[in-house]
């Protein structure tokens, strides 16, 4: 941490850095396994250890939602951890590797969101298709960047969207989309025809799509940003979670 306080900082940046006393605290929330251990310890903590070490301790079959942001097959430093770009066969042995032994956390209920870049998506896609039932292909409008002077700039990620079988949540009027009404058709009383007025506003919740584009990451001018390379934003993860899980059900990151 002593390295993000004394990284200068441009005047307006309002990234997010822990004081001791907030570190301390946190701590209090970290687990270390070394035996099996029941899904009601596991509430609204953080394991601190290698998944590799620890899969076979987590109890079977307690997950609602499965959230999983695996590196991408690309080169990237996380603090002291460093990821290696692989050959595409490779990348997807790795995935086979974890995915495989975690499925079994997972309710027969359970909703999995996986995220990727669009070199690993296809990876990703082919390995969980093994495991579970393929729903969709969202696609993020990722903006961020200056742009690429031999290709196309990529401002885009891929969130693939599973079950585990044909009976899981989706709630769908928690992430319906408010939007301004352009055609506001009437019926034949001169009623408005599926959308409302409000505060002299004309608007509809329409159906969300697979195309996201009402979602920015944390930029180095918001709040919300921390120095981690390749943060998702909290919006997102809402988004997610409201649509895939009921009070009290248990979400796995």
């Amino acid at each position: 941490m002593s390295n993000y306080k004394t990284k200068k900082r441009a005047p307006l940046n309002r990234t997010l850095t822990l004081s001791n006393a907030e570190i301390i605290k946190l701590n209090d929330n970290l687990l270390l396994l070394d035996k099996n251990i029941p899904a009601k310890s596991l509430t609204n903590k953080i394991i601190n250890q290698d998944l590799f070490d620890v899969i076979d301790y987590l109890p079977d079959n307690f997950v609602d939602l499965l959230f999983i942001d695996p590196p991408y097959n690309l080169y990237k430093k996380y603090n002291s951890n460093q990821f290696n770009e692989m050959e595409d066969e490779d990348y997807k042995t790795w995935i086979d590797s974890w995915l495989s032994k975690i499925k079994k956390i997972l309710k027969p209920t359970a909703s999995v969101y996986v995220c990727a870049d669009w070199k690993s998506s296809l990876a990703v896609a082919s390995v969980a298709s093994k495991y579970f039932k393929l729903r969709n292909r969202i696609t993020w409008e990722r903006e961020k960047g200056r742009g690429a002077k031999k290709n196309w700039k990529n401002c885009i990620e891929d969130i693939w969207f599973f079950t585990v079988s044909d009976d899981y949540t989706f709630n769908l009027d928690d992430v319906k989309l408010r939007r301004k009404v352009m055609a506001p058709y009437k019926d034949l009383e001169g009623k408005p025809k599926d959308w409302k007025v409000k505060d002299n506003k004309s608007f509809r919740d329409t159906f969300p799509s697979n195309i996201w584009t009402d979602i920015s990451i944390p930029f180095w001018s918001m709040p919300e940003n921390t120095d981690h390379p390749t943060q998702k934003p909290e919006k997102l993860l809402a988004k997610i979670i409201l649509s895939a899980t009921n009070k009290n059900d248990f979400v796995f990151d």
